[in-house]
């Protein structure tokens, strides 16, 4: 995951979110674990419009950047 990517929210309450309501993204910052390196949380402007920080281990990517 890098920025840039489109990506699709897959966590628990994906298949049940109502269209327009933080189903795909884009990923703005991508945040590491200061201890191990590994990629834990990123920064995705939502479709709604909407800001926010989301773990990506409840995020899919759709299509990667080049």
């Amino acid at each position: 995951m890098k920025i840039g990517d489109l990506i699709k929210f897959t966590g628990s309450w994906g298949p049940t979110v109502v269209p327009g309501e933080r189903r795909t993204g884009i990923v703005i910052q991508v945040w590491t674990n200061g201890r191990t390196g590994r990629i834990q949380s990123a920064d995705i402007f939502w479709d709604n419009g909407d800001c926010t920080a989301t773990l990506t281990s409840q995020l899919e990517v759709s299509s990667e950047s080049r």
